[in-house]
């Protein structure tokens, strides 16, 4: 991620000067390393909430926050035709759609419209927080990793 946003960078802020200007300087201090905590911190999560709807069979949440994911996925997409370059997360974004759209297929076959509306508003609600602390949990964490790599 830090070594794709180096080499886009000028692009981006000629393309998109505005969104750039906001967002691009939050990531002149995120770290591979720290984007991979992040990563790590959402599949933990969703590991978790997967697990215990598992043992409680009930799956609403899980439903919620898998559509939520799968909205996420497309929106890497659709970050990679709007920027007209690669983006990092494209190519996982397609490898996972295919399934994430058959499950999703699989669930509206056996769940009711308004418990998939519900949830999925929550879900996305939860996503769009989670993401909010993750990424300034990965400012933290990069803040942390450069003082750590100077102690003596």
């Amino acid at each position: 991620m830090q070594v794709w946003i180096r080499k886009n960078k000028t692009y981006l802020y000629v393309r998109f000067p505005a969104l750039a200007k906001k967002l691009l300087p939050h990531f002149d201090n995120i770290t591979t390393a720290s984007f991979a905590f992040g990563v790590a911190e959402e599949f933990i999560l969703i590991s978790i909430i997967t697990v215990v709807s598992y043992i409680m069979n009930r799956y609403s949440l899980w439903i919620g926050l898998f559509i939520a994911f799968t909205l996420h996925l497309l929106i890497h997409c659709f970050q990679t035709l709007i920027v007209r370059k690669y983006v990092p997360a494209i190519v996982t974004s397609i490898i996972c759609l295919p399934i994430c759209i058959y499950i999703i297929k699989q669930i509206i076959q056996v769940a009711t419209l308004n418990t998939i509306i519900l949830y999925s508003i929550l879900g996305f609600i939860i996503m769009v927080i989670n993401l909010g602390m993750i990424h300034k949990g990965m400012s933290i964490f990069s803040k942390w990793l450069a003082r750590y790599e100077h102690q003596n």
